[in-house]
């Protein structure tokens, strides 16, 4: 999961978004391309994929469903290259997490996000000690590399989330690595800092929301209502203290005309939407909102997960999209495993989480990021929870079968 995070949302230069979008590719799509080719190869090796049909569940079904839409819709794509390409990118990290919900065990989505939580705050340290020149549309907000701030501000939310997740339920039994409390804290206030200093606010709200569904999550009855008592003066407080520096950070510079438009997105959407009437059953194809907007606007994307997908794929693809957030944060909430109540926290956290911060970007709508991976791997991690509930089930019954055969 880690390469997929470093081959495609680590930039180590600068690139023009007309290069993307021409299909032009330089030594670093090729190593991106090379990185996911790699890996379906150890994939396709290693677990000696079937072509027998197996029961799942709908979540698993409407996953194939979404990267079918998206597979489907590259064909049509003005871009044809470029959409061949993230389709097939699409594919392997389906293949990824398919392999994981069937071939791995429980503590296996607990190692990625412990993998994950290092390599975001080892940027981050990265980013302090060797800070790489400002762009003029990003000037003093924090990043490493070349990667956007957005961007940056994306990868820090998740990381937030799951650090949060680990800190409040530290006394409670789990599989996977489990690290001294200490460490967490460090690294929750090292990215809670970087995220902030992004100055992205949509990341900021997405981790602020993934937070609080953490927190209703990890407790029950009269200790949930004491903790939103003393959570919500806290907070309070806060608010009073660092009013100014909160205006701030929300304001971040701008002018009433930049606020108004959400720093001009709306004008933005309001044509992307106009393009969208013209082609609402199945879009304009895979990955076209990449340009479709750069002429007119300058910004290449959508800016919001729902606008990118309704230009894309068309109102097939959105409802689709959406019926598998939905299904997956359905199944997750009433999956109540045994051992598993951190994980069905943070499944609901990062999914609910990324699902703000999307929108006011468009990762979780689009293909080769991190948020497209992780929406994945949660996919994943719910047929795992959802393996250990329904496995003791199948044992009780096999018993009980055999009790009264005899």
């Amino acid at each position: 999961m880690l390469a997929f995070v470093l081959a495609s949302d680590y930039k180590f230069r600068l690139r023009a978004d007309n290069d993307t979008i021409q299909g032009q590719a330089d030594i670093f799509v090729v190593i991106e391309i090379a990185v996911y080719g790699l890996i379906a190869c150890w994939l396709f090796w290693r677990f000696r994929p079937t072509f027998r049909l197996r029961r799942a569940d709908w979540c698993t079904y409407l996953g194939y469903a979404y990267v079918a839409v998206c597979v489907g819709s590259a064909l049509y794509s003005p871009y044809h290259a470029l959409a061949v390409v993230r389709a097939a990118q699409m594919g392997v990290v389906l293949a990824f997490a398919r392999s994981v919900a069937r071939h791995a065990s429980v503590a296996a989505p607990h190692r990625i996000a412990h993998g994950y939580v290092l390599l975001i705050s080892g940027s981050v340290i990265f980013g302090v000690v060797d800070r790489y020149p400002e762009l003029p549309s990003q000037p003093g907000r924090f990043t490493w590399l070349y990667i956007h701030p957005v961007e940056a501000g994306m990868l820090l939310t998740i990381a937030v989330i799951i650090l949060t997740a680990y800190m409040l339920g530290i006394r409670v039994a789990r599989s996977g690595p489990v690290w001294h409390l200490a460490v967490y804290v460090v690294l929750w206030l090292l990215c809670v800092g970087a995220l902030v200093g992004t100055g992205t606010r949509g990341a900021a709200l997405g981790a602020l929301v993934g937070i609080l569904v953490v927190v209703a999550t990890r407790w029950r009855g009269i200790r949930k209502l004491e903790i939103a008592l003393v959570g919500g003066i806290g907070v309070g407080a806060l608010a009073l203290v660092a009013s100014p520096e909160i205006a701030a950070f929300i304001a971040r510079g701008e002018t009433t005309a930049q606020l108004e438009t959400l720093n001009f997105r709306t004008d933005l959407w309001s044509e992307a939407l106009a393009d969208f009437a013209q082609h609402p059953l199945y879009g304009y194809g895979f990955t076209a909102d990449r340009g479709l907007f750069l002429d007119s606007t300058g910004l290449g994307g959508g800016h919001n997960a729902i606008i990118n997908l309704l230009v894309d794929t068309g109102v097939v693809g959105t409802a689709v999209w959406f019926a598998l957030l939905i299904a997956m944060a359905g199944t997750a909430y009433r999956l109540r495993p045994r051992g598993m109540s951190t994980d069905r926290g943070m499944v609901l956290a990062v999914l609910l989480g990324m699902f703000v911060n999307s929108m006011f970007t468009d990762e979780l709508g689009a293909p080769a990021n991190a948020m497209c991976t992780w929406l994945f791997v949660l996919l994943a991690w719910i047929a795992l929870m959802r393996r250990q509930v329904i496995r003791p089930i199948q044992r009780a019954a096999s018993t009980d079968l055999v009790t009264v055969t005899r």
